[in-house]
Protein backbone atom coordinates (compact mmCIF):
# COMPACT_ATOMS: atom_id res chain seq x y z
CA UNK A 1 0.00 0.00 0.00
CA UNK A 2 1.33 3.36 -0.75
CA UNK A 3 2.15 5.91 1.43
CA UNK A 4 -0.05 8.89 2.29
CA UNK A 5 -0.11 11.73 5.10
CA UNK A 6 -2.97 11.89 7.44
CA UNK A 7 -5.04 14.32 9.30
CA UNK A 8 -6.96 12.11 12.06
CA UNK A 9 -9.30 13.99 14.44
CA UNK A 10 -8.82 12.21 17.87
CA UNK A 11 -10.29 14.54 19.77
CA UNK A 12 -13.52 17.45 19.79
CA UNK A 13 -14.69 19.57 22.39
CA UNK A 14 -17.54 22.17 21.45
CA UNK A 15 -18.55 24.92 24.28
CA UNK A 16 -20.40 28.28 23.61
CA UNK A 17 -20.37 27.76 19.70
CA UNK A 18 -16.83 27.05 19.86
CA UNK A 19 -15.47 24.21 17.95
CA UNK A 20 -11.96 22.78 19.24
CA UNK A 21 -10.40 19.72 17.04
CA UNK A 22 -7.41 17.64 17.85
CA UNK A 23 -5.88 16.48 14.95
CA UNK A 24 -2.66 14.14 14.77
CA UNK A 25 -0.90 14.31 11.56
CA UNK A 26 1.60 11.76 10.27
CA UNK A 27 2.47 9.51 7.51
CA UNK A 28 1.32 5.76 7.41
CA UNK A 29 1.99 3.21 4.68
CA UNK A 30 -1.00 1.40 6.00
CA UNK A 31 -3.86 3.80 6.69
CA UNK A 32 -6.07 0.44 8.19
CA UNK A 33 -3.32 -0.36 10.61
CA UNK A 34 -2.84 3.16 11.75
CA UNK A 35 -6.48 3.73 12.12
CA UNK A 36 -6.82 0.73 14.38
CA UNK A 37 -3.91 1.96 16.52
CA UNK A 38 -5.68 5.07 17.26
CA UNK A 39 -9.19 3.40 17.55
CA UNK A 40 -7.55 1.03 20.54
CA UNK A 41 -7.19 4.30 22.53
CA UNK A 42 -10.64 6.46 21.43
CA UNK A 43 -13.51 4.66 19.71
CA UNK A 44 -14.92 7.40 18.15
CA UNK A 45 -11.27 9.11 16.26
CA UNK A 46 -11.96 9.56 12.36
CA UNK A 47 -10.30 10.55 9.48
CA UNK A 48 -10.67 14.10 8.36
CA UNK A 49 -8.05 13.96 5.32
CA UNK A 50 -5.78 11.96 3.16
CA UNK A 51 -3.00 13.16 1.02
CA UNK A 52 -0.59 11.65 -1.66
CA UNK A 53 2.88 11.31 -0.97
CA UNK A 54 4.39 14.42 -3.23
CA UNK A 55 6.58 11.57 -5.61
CA UNK A 56 9.51 14.15 -6.01
CA UNK A 57 10.11 14.51 -2.13
CA UNK A 58 10.23 11.19 0.47
CA UNK A 59 7.32 10.95 2.55
CA UNK A 60 9.34 12.34 6.18
CA UNK A 61 9.39 15.66 4.03
CA UNK A 62 5.71 15.80 3.15
CA UNK A 63 5.07 15.14 6.83
CA UNK A 64 7.32 18.34 8.31
CA UNK A 65 6.15 20.09 5.31
CA UNK A 66 2.49 19.50 6.11
CA UNK A 67 2.78 19.95 10.13
CA UNK A 68 4.98 22.96 9.44
CA UNK A 69 1.97 24.54 7.54
CA UNK A 70 -0.22 23.30 10.53
CA UNK A 71 1.55 25.10 12.77
CA UNK A 72 0.52 28.50 10.97
CA UNK A 73 -2.98 27.62 11.26
CA UNK A 74 -3.24 25.27 14.53
CA UNK A 75 -3.87 27.26 18.12
CA UNK A 76 -0.82 25.23 19.91
CA UNK A 77 0.62 22.29 18.67
CA UNK A 78 1.80 19.03 21.38
CA UNK A 79 3.62 16.66 18.96
CA UNK A 80 2.30 15.32 15.96
CA UNK A 81 -1.58 16.47 17.80
CA UNK A 82 -2.40 20.30 16.92
CA UNK A 83 -5.35 21.96 18.40
CA UNK A 84 -7.06 24.18 15.76
CA UNK A 85 -9.94 26.42 16.66
CA UNK A 86 -13.28 26.91 14.40
CA UNK A 87 -12.65 27.14 11.06
CA UNK A 88 -8.91 27.39 10.94
CA UNK A 89 -8.72 23.67 9.84
CA UNK A 90 -10.40 24.40 7.04
CA UNK A 91 -7.95 27.25 6.28
CA UNK A 92 -5.33 24.96 6.92
CA UNK A 93 -6.59 21.63 4.74
CA UNK A 94 -6.89 24.20 1.41
CA UNK A 95 -3.23 24.92 2.12
CA UNK A 96 -1.85 21.84 1.83
CA UNK A 97 -4.49 21.21 -1.09
CA UNK A 98 -2.25 23.61 -3.22
CA UNK A 99 0.92 21.50 -2.89
CA UNK A 100 -0.73 18.08 -2.10
CA UNK A 101 -3.19 15.32 -3.80
CA UNK A 102 -6.42 15.10 -2.17
CA UNK A 103 -7.07 11.09 -1.08
CA UNK A 104 -10.80 9.88 -0.57
CA UNK A 105 -11.03 9.72 3.13
CA UNK A 106 -10.92 5.92 4.43
CA UNK A 107 -14.12 5.47 6.93
CA UNK A 108 -13.48 3.81 10.34
CA UNK A 109 -15.54 0.53 10.89
CA UNK A 110 -16.78 0.20 14.26
CA UNK A 111 -15.56 -3.99 15.04
CA UNK A 112 -15.13 -6.21 17.68
CA UNK A 113 -11.61 -6.31 18.75
CA UNK A 114 -10.13 -9.59 17.32
CA UNK A 115 -8.40 -11.88 19.87
CA UNK A 116 -5.91 -12.25 17.40
CA UNK A 117 -6.09 -8.59 16.22
CA UNK A 118 -2.03 -8.32 15.86
CA UNK A 119 -1.53 -11.64 14.54
CA UNK A 120 -0.05 -10.95 10.71
CA UNK A 121 1.22 -7.40 11.88
CA UNK A 122 5.33 -6.97 11.02
CA UNK A 123 6.24 -3.60 13.07
CA UNK A 124 8.18 -1.34 10.62
CA UNK A 125 8.79 1.44 13.54
CA UNK A 126 7.57 2.50 16.78
CA UNK A 127 6.97 6.02 18.34
CA UNK A 128 7.27 6.58 22.08
CA UNK A 129 7.60 9.83 23.82
CA UNK A 130 7.47 11.33 20.00
CA UNK A 131 10.90 9.87 18.98
CA UNK A 132 10.69 7.43 16.52
CA UNK A 133 12.42 3.91 16.47
CA UNK A 134 13.11 1.19 14.03
CA UNK A 135 12.08 -2.10 14.81
CA UNK A 136 11.89 -5.45 12.54
CA UNK A 137 9.98 -7.51 14.92
CA UNK A 138 7.50 -7.68 17.75
CA UNK A 139 9.80 -8.77 19.91
CA UNK A 140 11.92 -5.61 19.26
CA UNK A 141 9.08 -3.71 20.16
CA UNK A 142 9.20 -5.04 23.55
CA UNK A 143 12.90 -4.62 24.03
CA UNK A 144 12.74 -0.91 22.98
CA UNK A 145 9.91 0.04 24.95
CA UNK A 146 11.60 -1.32 27.85
CA UNK A 147 14.97 -0.13 27.63
CA UNK A 148 13.11 3.46 27.15
CA UNK A 149 11.46 3.04 30.35
CA UNK A 150 14.11 1.93 32.20
CA UNK A 151 15.98 5.22 30.45
CA UNK A 152 13.70 7.40 32.01
CA UNK A 153 12.81 5.87 35.21
CA UNK A 154 14.96 5.58 38.34
CA UNK A 155 13.14 2.57 39.90
CA UNK A 156 12.25 -0.40 36.84
CA UNK A 157 11.71 -2.65 40.01
CA UNK A 158 7.39 -2.52 39.12
CA UNK A 159 8.02 -4.20 35.87
CA UNK A 160 9.27 -7.36 37.53
CA UNK A 161 5.40 -7.00 39.06
CA UNK A 162 3.79 -8.18 35.67
CA UNK A 163 3.84 -11.66 35.43
CA UNK A 164 1.44 -14.44 34.28
CA UNK A 165 -0.31 -16.68 36.00
CA UNK A 166 2.97 -18.87 35.34
CA UNK A 167 5.35 -17.59 34.01
CA UNK A 168 7.51 -14.11 34.47
CA UNK A 169 8.27 -11.70 31.92
CA UNK A 170 11.04 -9.57 32.98
CA UNK A 171 13.77 -10.46 35.60
CA UNK A 172 17.25 -10.01 36.44
CA UNK A 173 18.37 -13.85 35.88
CA UNK A 174 17.63 -14.62 32.49
CA UNK A 175 17.70 -18.55 33.51
CA UNK A 176 14.02 -17.68 34.47
CA UNK A 177 13.17 -17.28 31.02
CA UNK A 178 12.25 -19.68 28.06
CA UNK A 179 13.94 -17.31 25.53
CA UNK A 180 15.33 -14.34 27.33
CA UNK A 181 16.74 -11.35 25.45
CA UNK A 182 18.60 -8.68 27.14
CA UNK A 183 17.04 -4.95 27.38
CA UNK A 184 19.40 -2.79 25.94
CA UNK A 185 23.08 -2.31 27.68
CA UNK A 186 21.02 -2.56 30.92
CA UNK A 187 20.98 -5.98 33.26
CA UNK A 188 17.31 -7.01 33.03
CA UNK A 189 16.07 -9.59 30.43
CA UNK A 190 12.40 -9.83 29.55
CA UNK A 191 10.96 -12.93 27.62
CA UNK A 192 10.95 -13.23 23.92
CA UNK A 193 8.90 -16.59 23.95
CA UNK A 194 5.69 -14.81 23.29
CA UNK A 195 3.21 -14.02 20.50
CA UNK A 196 2.36 -10.45 18.71
CA UNK A 197 -0.53 -10.00 21.53
CA UNK A 198 1.47 -11.42 24.13
CA UNK A 199 3.77 -8.53 23.95
CA UNK A 200 1.56 -5.84 23.55
CA UNK A 201 -0.64 -6.83 26.73
CA UNK A 202 2.48 -6.65 28.51
CA UNK A 203 3.41 -3.36 26.85
CA UNK A 204 0.22 -2.11 27.84
CA UNK A 205 0.79 -3.23 31.39
CA UNK A 206 4.06 -1.47 31.18
CA UNK A 207 2.58 1.66 29.97
CA UNK A 208 0.44 2.09 33.31
CA UNK A 209 2.74 0.66 36.14
CA UNK A 210 5.16 3.59 35.28
CA UNK A 211 2.01 5.98 34.49
CA UNK A 212 2.19 6.72 30.90
CA UNK A 213 -0.56 7.02 28.66
CA UNK A 214 -1.40 4.68 26.10
CA UNK A 215 -1.45 7.69 23.25
CA UNK A 216 2.55 7.93 24.40
CA UNK A 217 2.56 5.02 22.35
CA UNK A 218 2.40 4.48 18.58
CA UNK A 219 3.11 1.27 16.77
CA UNK A 220 3.48 1.89 12.48
CA UNK A 221 2.76 -1.10 10.15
Amino acid sequence: MEKVIYAIQVSTLIGSGLEILGVKIGQSKDIYSTLRQYKRSNTEVKILNLWEVNPSLNPVECEKGVQKIAEKYAYKRDGEKFIFLQNTYQDFVENVNLLLRSKEKVKLKREVRRKDEYAGEKPSSIVFLEKEYKVNSWRDVLCKIAEEIYKHKSDFSPAFEIRGSKRIYFTMDKKELVDPLKVGNTSVFCEGNLSANQIMRIIKKLLEKFDYNQNDLEVRF
